[in-house]
């Protein structure tokens, strides 16, 4: 029986990483994947789902700071 390639998976947003968490649990509940990966997989994915939404609100603060500047508050003072 030829070994199967582990299909490569691009987790790039959160939805991504949710449905990547949602799969792993599913594959350890039906016994497809050993509890120690799982457990070591689903750690690194919550740090890159954290990563990933520091980086979203990063963005949102900045396009609130942009907002807050083209209206001729810069630095948010009124």
């Amino acid at each position: 029986m030829a070994d199967k390639k582990p299909r490569k998976r691009r987790l790039k947003n959160a939805m991504d990483v949710r449905r990547y968490l949602a799969d792993l649990i599913n594959r350890l509940e039906a016994g497809k994947i050993e509890p120690a990966l799982a457990g070591r997989a689903g750690y690194l994915a919550n740090i890159l789902l954290r990563a990933i939404e520091a980086g979203e609100l990063e963005d949102r603060v900045k396009a609130l700071e942009d907002a807050l500047s083209r209206n001729g508050q810069p630095g948010g003072q009124p």
